[in-house]
């Protein structure tokens, strides 16, 4: 048996029993690459409508079910927005995967706990999680660090009588050496100075994280914690600017009015 090929004309030549054969590998070929590529085609098309009909679950709160809500917007997903009440969470509780929300429910019936996980589905879903895997490293590195943040406010002042603890509150948010300070600090100083957003110009779940934890963080919820506590942090507040004056952001704000 002889096998040979004549790369210029894409020709197999089998010759066999004195007898040649020609298989055209184009053919072969493309017959081959189009079944993985209508695949991939049919894998991106199912994952484009995952989300579609899917249920997100949390408290009437913005909280951490904030910027989920906002990536589903963005994207423009059409979702349940279930609220639950702060008087049903005792019995909410035992029925949820870790005890906690938010939870994201897809049409299917599965369920994704933990708001980092979801934000990550929901952003890859709807073009708001980096394709560079670099980017997208920092994305996730931003993220685990404005959760940190969150954990270090709670902390400051605990056991403490009120006077005491909102006054320990509000130096550690604007001494220098405060914990919240520090915290906010070395955020800011991990943000890029020269794009629009925290990662680069585009826009991805890290600055709706980062916007929903640092709206909350000035809103008041936070006992002793002021609320011009992001003022030293020019990085921080161009993230949070830049998200709120997002057309669709302002939309959706303005209709829940």
């Amino acid at each position: 048996v002889f096998l040979a090929a004549r790369s210029a004309h894409n020709i197999f030549f089998v010759m066999t029993c004195h007898r040649i054969i020609l298989l055209p590998i184009l053919l072969l070929s493309l017959t081959f690459v189009s079944s993985s590529t209508c695949e991939a085609i049919t894998g991106t098309m199912a994952s484009s409508s995952l989300l579609n009909n899917c249920k997100l679950t949390y408290f009437p709160i913005p909280g951490r079910g904030e910027a989920t809500r906002l990536a589903l917007t963005l994207g423009g997903i059409s979702f349940e927005d279930e609220r639950i009440p702060f008087a049903e969470w005792k019995v909410k509780k035992p029925t949820t995967p870790y005890g906690s929300m938010p939870l994201l429910t897809l049409e299917d019936g599965t369920v994704i706990a933990q708001q980092r996980a979801i934000l990550r589905l929901v952003g890859k879903e709807v073009g708001l999680y980096p394709t560079d895997h670099l980017l997208a490293a920092k994305v996730d590195e931003l993220m685990d660090a404005q959760e940190d943040i969150g954990s270090k406010v709670f902390y400051v002042g605990q056991g403490l009588e009120k006077e005491a603890f909102l006054e320990a509150r509000k130096k550690s948010s604007i001494e220098p050496d405060g914990v919240i300070y520090q915290a906010l600090s070395r955020l800011n100083n991990n943000l890029k100075a020269d794009t629009k957003y925290a990662v680069s110009d585009e826009l991805t779940i890290v600055d709706l994280m980062m916007f929903a934890g640092l709206s909350g963080l000035t809103s008041g919820m936070f006992d002793g914690v002021p609320e011009n506590v992001l003022e030293p942090f020019p990085n921080l507040l161009k993230v949070r600017q830049g998200v709120k004056s997002h057309p669709t952001v302002e939309k959706y704000y303005s209709e829940k009015e």
